[in-house]
């Protein structure tokens, strides 16, 4: 996409945003099929990552990875999902977007972002015919406020596109936790550690494969967190889907080695929930 066309398809893109029109493309406005990105914005998510390598693991956008390697972080601490991807880093105009969906009442949004994340899903993981689907829970006052669970209305999206059913009560929030937007990784682990736990609907996930819906995937430690209550409470496998994720700068070094050779480390069962200790 040429940078006259860039600029042009992100001011119509933010202008959409804030003066939603209807019908048309629910980020734009351009006319077309209501409810459903138009091309030139799918082509504006695709344009975001352009370029960068992701994390075999996490799925985080790491500039200067190796194509197939983990980044540093997954390295030295695997997570306990099998894998993690998302749509595009969490940048420009679908940083704005995320904003008008969660703090905006843009519920509609849910419909074109569960669309490409269902796309995205089916793409890399394992899911038909036995998986299932479960958003991560919102702290009840904060779901309170807000008045809906992002994640959840996600997680309906994906489920209906996939066909496989979803459990919202799979996972629960076992105490309140403060807003993770300002805090670091360390800060982020402990906060959220031992926060969540197998729900009334936990026994939905024994044996299968779980497909983990959130709407940003920032540090992991939310993916992770949630990940080892599934595995805890019998999950086969647990794969994180999310619609935007942080681009993350590897420190100088020497690059970490392929995925295969690292796999070995990672874990297979519950988060060990190091910050706790």
């Amino acid at each position: 996409m040429a940078m006259r066309d860039w600029r042009r398809v992100a001011l119509e893109m933010l202008t959409g945003l804030v003066f939603a029109r209807d019908p048309g493309c629910p980020l734009c406005g351009r006319p077309g099929f209501p409810g459903h990105l138009c091309r030139a914005c799918m082509e504006m998510l695709a344009e975001l990552g352009r370029g960068m390598v992701v994390c075999e693991k996490c799925g985080r956008f790491c500039p200067g990875l190796r194509e197939g390697s983990l980044c540093r972080e997954c390295v030295e601490e695997p997570p306990p999902y099998i894998k993690a991807r998302a749509v595009a880093p969490y940048e420009g105009q679908l940083r704005e977007a995320l904003h008008q969906f969660k703090f905006f009442g843009r519920k509609e949004l849910a419909g074109p972002f569960g669309e490409v994340m269902a796309a995205l899903a089916a793409a890399f993981f394992p899911l038909r015919p036995a998986g299932v689907v479960v958003p991560v829970p919102l702290p009840e006052r904060r779901e309170r406020e807000r008045g809906f669970n992002q994640a959840a209305l996600l997680a309906g999206v994906i489920g209906d596109i996939l066909r496989l059913p979803v459990f919202k009560r799979a996972l629960v929030r076992t105490r309140e936790t403060p807003s993770q937007a300002t805090l670091s990784r360390g800060q982020r682990q402990a906060n959220l550690c031992g926060a969540f736990a197998a729900g009334e609907d936990s026994s939905a996930v024994a044996g299968r494969n779980v497909l983990l819906v959130d709407d940003v995937y920032t540090t992991g430690a939310t993916a992770s967190e949630c990940s080892g209550a599934l595995l805890a409470a019998g999950a086969g496998a647990v794969y994180v889907v999310t619609l935007a994720t942080g681009i993350e700068i590897q420190s100088k070094g020497p690059p970490p080695a392929p995925a295969e050779e690292q796999m070995g480390k990672a874990h297979t069962g519950a988060a060990d929930c190091r910050s706790c200790e």
